[in-house]
């Protein structure tokens, strides 16, 4: 099981925070650039993409600021 403490689980924030980003048209030259990194990052899995986007929409944390 997967800590917080776990890089590829703070990445896999980072990227659902990007994701969900996106669908507000928000996104910043800045967003892409880290998007196109962590895409090429193998231990960022989708699933953990999901359980990330899941758990910020479940908190409700902002992702816009």
């Amino acid at each position: 099981m997967r800590t917080k403490d776990d890089p590829y689980w703070r990445k896999a924030k980072i990227a659902a925070r990007i994701i969900l980003r996106s669908r507000t048209g928000k996104l910043r030259p800045r967003d892409r650039r880290i998007a196109a990194l962590l895409s090429n990052d193998p231990g960022v899995e989708d699933r953990l993409i999901d359980q990330a986007m899941a758990c910020i929409q479940a908190k409700g944390l902002r992702v816009f600021s």
